[in-house]
């Protein structure tokens, strides 16, 4: 069944949200800080890595070499700008203060923004849309389920029960990828889409700031950056 990868995905992130609420009452706030940083840790180096396994080869002399970096600064401008011009924090926002309202406490756009884009930013999220979609293989879905699960029951015990419905988020946004991937199959190169996976990643290193309480950045508008090597594609960069 085509898109069974993201069903389970989604159902995984509620099961674990989930168990997070179980936790949430019986975790004392002198741990709270210490889970914060652990989390934000683990996401920043996720990120890293992404970025490092997409934009680094080694050569057989052992040096690095490094590509697509101009490509990855005009993505993450572009697609900032463009995220600006379209207002998708404030979306983010608006749905967020109406789940504050809904259940009392329940985290508000912050949970549900930052779990949204840690679930949906990074490389297995497309990658794993597209092998669904085009061969029927789900099974990267399934090991993104279990880790998003796991990441979601640390983020509802930190943020309430808004990080839930960032399994909508990952429904609609891994399903737009499953559905069109037939399309990006035939006509996006499997370089262009290691390249999407990149700039999610380093928009996945921008959460792990909010999370260390250094800088807030409207994370949810660097959303369409991830999408910008398609276009920057047809440029002869």
């Amino acid at each position: 069944m085509i898109g069974i990868g993201t069903i389970v995905n989604s159902a995984l992130i509620v099961a674990g949200s989930a168990l997070g609420l179980l936790f949430k009452k019986g975790i004392p706030d002198r741990f709270k800080q210490i889970i914060f940083t652990g989390s934000a840790t683990a996401v920043f180096f996720i990120g890293v890595a992404g970025v490092i396994g997409a934009s680094f080869t080694a050569a057989q002399d052992g040096t690095l070499n490094s590509s697509y970096l101009l490509g990855l600064l005009l993505s993450l401008v572009l697609g900032g700008i463009v995220g600006e011009l379209i207002g998708i924090d404030r979306l983010f926002d608006k749905i967020g203060a109406a789940l504050t309202k809904k259940f009392s406490g329940s985290g508000g756009a912050e949970g549900f923004v930052t779990a949204s884009v840690v679930f949906c930013a990074g490389a297995m999220a497309i990658v794993g849309a597209i092998n669904d979609g085009a061969m029927g293989d789900p099974s990267m879905l399934y090991t993104k389920g279990v880790i998003d699960a796991i990441t979601a029951m640390i983020f509802t015990s930190m943020y309430g029960i808004s990080v839930m419905f960032a399994a909508v988020s990952v429904f609609v946004y891994q399903g737009i990828f499953t559905l069109l991937s037939g399309v990006i199959a035939t006509y996006v190169p499997p370089v262009v889409i290691s390249q999407m996976g990149l700039v999610g990643s380093a928009v996945l290193m921008l959460i792990a700031f909010s999370l260390w309480d250094i800088k807030k950045f409207n994370v949810a508008n660097m959303i369409p950056a991830v999408f910008m090597p398609i276009i920057l594609s047809f440029l002869p960069l």
